[in-house]
Order: C-alpha cells, then structure tokens, then sequence
C-alpha cells in the first residue's frame, strides 16, 4: 500500500492468512437448444489456467448408422453424433453428456472437462450438429488484474502497535458492488497519517490508539463487480449444484459474506440469509466457509487489544448496532446490550454523527440509528453480531450515502451503490470523518 510505503514508522501491512478464491471461474459452454437439447460443458482448470483454451465441436459424421464417438485432438474436443440408417444425427443430450464424460476426463493433456444436461433436465432432446465453441471463463478485466487467489491485506496504523493501546478495526466492501465503501476507509487512514506530524489532536490519537484498516474484505468480487456485472454482491466461489451452474446464471453465484459468520447464523435459525445458492443473501455451505469472513475474525482473535469495529456498507445513511438478527418466529433477537452498554452506543453514535454532520450537514435519521433489527432488518450471520458476542467488540455499521433532497421534485433521491464521482467523494469525506471520530472515542475508552 502506498501509505505504508509513505509513513513507514507509523503503519506495518499484516497479510491476512486465508487467500480468496480468486477472480477466477471453470470456462465453460453451452451447446445446443435448451433445455431438452442442451449440454453444459465445463472445464476442469479455471479458464485463466488453461481452460480458455478448450473448445468443443459437434458433427455429423455423414454416414447412417454410426455410433456417438469423442475424440481429443489438442484441445479440441469432437464429438461425432450417433446416426440412424438414413444418415440422421440421433444422439440425445443426454447421450452426449455420457459420451464425453466417458472419454475426455480420461484424455491427457489438460483437456479435462465435465458434461452435464441443461439445468439438470432429462436431456431426451435430440442434438444438432455445432460448429467449433470456444470455452471461456466469461470474466473481463484485462489480464493486469491477477486471477490468482488474493491475499488481503490489513494497514495498521498507530505509534505504539505493540497491543498496548485500544484497537479499532474499520473494515469495507464486503459486499462487491458498495464501491465507495473503501474510499471512507482508505481517506480515514490518509488523514491519520498525512496530519499526525502538525496536528496535535492527530498525534493524540495515534499515539492511544491502534489502527487496523482492510479496504476490501472481499476483492474478487470487488472486481468482478467493477469489470463484469456492477451488481455482484457476493464473493466469487461458486457452491451451486451443476443444475444452478450454467453460463447464464453466473451472476447469481457466491456467498455473501456478511451472512458467513458464526453468531446468529441462518444454521442457528435465524432470518436474513438463504440457504439458496443463488440467493444476494446466500450464508455459504457452513458458518465461516468463506476465507473472506475467516480474515476478519483472525484480526479480532489474533489482535485482542481490538474494543471497537467499523463495518462500513451502502448505500443508505444508517449507523448501527447489534443485535443484527431475530428468529422469525416471535422475531426474537440475539440478547440486546446491557441499558448501560445501549447508552454507550448511542451517546457514541451521537458523537459520530455530529462529525458526519460537519462535513456538508448530511444527518443520519434518528429512526435509521440503532440496533440494526430495529432501524432496517435482520441480517443472520452478520460480522458485527460476531465481533460482539462472541468477542465484546463495540461492533457498528455504516450504511454511508444517505439519500438526497431534491428541491426541484421535492423528494428524496436514493444515491445507490455506484453514485457519481462528486457524490461518491462527498460520502467517502463525511463517513471518514465520522470513523475518526470513532478513533477519538476509542482514545478515550477506559476498560470497565
């Protein structure tokens, strides 16, 4: 990071130890008419590793009476379909799936790939001969954005980062397409250091406190976002069934990170996550199935001096606590803080927000400030949930871009996730401010 590089005696980089996914995915095709005569074919490498490279053929092979037959010839894949006594293809997709699922995982050379019917359906529709399809991993981004797993990365900021002083933890974009989300962390961080040299209420606070700050938590889907579908939400790591798996569903895969922690999850029974691979709210297979959500926790077990979190999201200008979630049935919450820990959020929440304010008067509703099953929803298998619970980390969220009046339609105009520049560089000054002021009260906490 360039800060680090910049004010070396102030920061150190902890590499955080799960590497993600990757911005990567299997190449794939889809060869013929859906759904009944139509087959899936994905390649065993990710595309960036060779399975671009593949490509599958269907012909006739102009003769009647020929059996189905799969050839491998580099890395193209033949299938040569079955003919009746008048020389016309009968082979069903079905059939096709099995002859190359017969023939190519056995075939050297990297061509390995798998065959499935369309959406899991029968496959009796007969297949028509297809010219040459190149497989492809359909991602974007020009080749000088890795593909490899990514290790992500924390900025640790403070003149004593030996433990000895009160941690907080600003983490953002674990949700792909909040792309401002980052830019608050990252200005919070610059102003920090650019100004602890001249400002004595700067060196105050980095001289009480430490300073961890993750930009992007989820940075496959973070780019997948920026290079392929500006909605992504969820990470990158596809856990849907073969049925669910189709090049045209690909921007519904992924887990949502923020519904892959392990306190109120959707396993623990309670509401808003789903259990449905396609799902925006997807929890993952397990609780912490995701490195994504697993980096986070290391920094709060690995670094038990952390008292306060930051979870910065859009779009919305909500500022919230847990709990985060409720069982449905009597919507009952995680246990609600102690009278005196709720007047410690919201007397904190009030100083944050004044700090907000400051920047160009932009007020956080009193009705969208509080636990977050009061003011928006429940959101099982939350990180903040966690960071409380189980690790007594004061743990609030960001909703930054809080909507705007407009006088000529006198309404209120949500900003959304990707807002223009001016606006988006408006919200990342404000919120920054508000998540120093959440420094300042960290350099003030005395343990009870």
């Amino acid at each position: 990071m360039p800060l680090h590089q910049r004010y070396p005696k102030l920061t150190e980089l902890i590499t955080l130890p799960y590497p993600t996914n990757g911005y990567r995915r299997h190449a794939q095709a889809l060869i013929g008419t859906p759904p009944a005569a139509a087959v899936v074919i994905t390649s065993d490498a990710y595309g960036s590793e060779g399975g671009n490279d593949l490509a599958v053929e269907l012909v006739n092979p102009g003769a009647p009476g020929r059996p189905a037959q799969v050839t491998v010839n580099g890395k193209l894949i033949t299938v040569s379909l079955a003919t009746d006594a008048s020389g016309a293809p009968i082979s069903t997709a079905a059939q096709v799936t099995a002859a190359i699922n017969a023939t190519v995982p056995n075939s050297t050379g990297g061509t390995g790939v798998k065959a499935t019917t369309y959406r899991a359906n029968a496959g009796d529709g007969v297949m028509a001969p297809a010219p040459l399809t190149q497989l492809s991993d359909f991602l974007n981004a020009p080749a000088s954005v890795s593909r490899a797993p990514a290790r992500v990365l924390a900025l640790r900021i403070g003149a004593h980062r030996d433990g000895s002083r009160t941690g907080v933890l600003a983490y953002a974009q674990e949700h792909a397409r909040e792309w401002v989300a980052p830019l608050v962390v990252v200005e919070a961080a610059e102003r920090l250091l650019r100004n602890y040299a001249g400002d004595k209420a700067t060196r105050r606070l980095l001289e009480r406190t430490d300073v961890f700050i993750v930009p992007t938590v989820n940075p496959d889907g973070a780019n997948y976002s920026f290079y392929d579908f500006n909605g992504q939400r969820k990470n990158m790591t596809n856990h849907c069934p073969p049925q669910q798996s189709d090049p045209a569903l690909r921007n519904t895969w992924g887990v949502d990170v923020n519904r892959n922690y392990a306190v109120g999850s959707l396993s623990d029974g309670y509401f808003g996550a789903s259990a449905n691979c396609q799902s925006g709210t997807y929890a993952g297979p397990a609780e912490h199935s995701e490195p994504e959500s697993r980096n986070v926790m290391w920094l709060a077990e690995k670094h038990r001096n952390i008292r306060f979190a930051m979870n910065v999201h859009s779009y919305g200008g909500y500022f919230m606590w847990p709990p985060g979630a409720y069982k449905l049935d009597g919507r009952v919450t995680l246990p609600r803080p102690t009278e005196r820990q709720e007047a410690y959020f919201l007397r904190s929440a009030r100083t944050i927000e004044q700090a907000i304010a400051a920047e160009r008067g932009t007020v956080i509703w009193p009705q969208q400030t509080g636990p977050v099953t009061d003011v928006l929803y429940s959101a099982a298998g939350n990180s903040a949930d966690e960071l409380w619970y189980d690790h007594g980390v004061y743990g609030w969220d960001f909703e930054v871009g809080a909507d705007l009046w407009d006088p000529g339609t006198r309404t209120w105009q949500a900003v959304g996730f990707q807002p223009p520049f001016a606006e988006g560089h408006a919200e990342a000054l404000e919120f920054a401010s508000g998540l120093i002021s959440l420094v300042g009260i960290a350099a003030d906490y005395r343990e009870p």
